[in-house]
């Protein structure tokens, strides 16, 4: 992946703001990005979007914080995106900090493998944060779009508990006729927090391979 790593080097600059996704990829990048920090003499800070991406960076003896008031930049993986700049997120369970972080800056670069590009997420594990708070009925309530089948986001016997202190819903919906459409169904819905569809913020995908990489951008 030092292709990969090389090509996301190149947009660290001094006093970068950036954020950091979450996932192996990411977890991958990390140490390369530490190393390329150190040997330049950079002032970067980062933002995380979990829990573990921050103790990781902090391993590698990187600066976080959220007292931030921009994000020049995030890189993330995903696993499931399009050429057309759609991506689906969160399982990993960070889908909401994700989005906020992505909300928030001026450009996003998603990092992911080849093999995770799609023509459609019909079929696909879409995960959804709800509020356990009647937490039943508002998955009724998703069950209702077209024809879901729900799967409870588990951590062993018990429900995962995202960092946000709410539960991951994994969907799958047979017909999708509109990414963005089914997003805004799902948000509606009281009691869901968050959507893994991300739809809107995205610069550009990296794909990639062992070997080679192709860049999909904004026409």
């Amino acid at each position: 992946m030092k292709h990969v790593h090389d090509f996301l080097n190149q947009h660290i600059t001094d006093h970068s703001i950036i954020g950091m996704g979450s996932g192996s990829t990411i977890e991958a990048y990390i140490p390369a990005a530490a190393e390329y920090i150190q040997k330049h003499d950079l002032d970067v800070t980062f933002v995380p979007t979990s829990t573990r991406t921050e103790k990781f960076l902090h391993d590698h003896r990187m600066t976080t914080s959220l007292d931030i008031e921009k994000i020049d930049f995030t890189i993330d993986g995903a696993d499931h995106f399009t050429p057309s700049l759609s991506a689906v997120k969160g399982y990993g369970g960070a889908l909401l900090r994700e989005k906020q972080i992505g909300y928030f800056s001026k450009d996003i670069i998603i990092v992911a493998k080849e093999d995770k590009q799609t023509g459609s997420f019909e079929g696909l594990k879409i995960p959804v944060e709800i509020n356990p708070f009647l937490s039943e009925l508002t998955k009724i309530q998703i069950e209702g779009i077209s024809e879901a089948e729900i799967t409870d986001r588990l951590d062993g016997d018990d429900l995962f508990v995202t960092d946000n202190g709410n539960y991951i819903a994994d969907c799958r919906f047979r017909s999708i006729p509109d990414i963005s459409s089914l997003h805004n169904e799902l948000i509606n819905i009281p009691g869901v927090i968050e959507t893994g569809i991300f739809d809107r913020f995205i610069s550009q995908i990296v794909s990639f391979s062992d070997n080679d990489m192709v860049i999909h951008k904004n026409q």
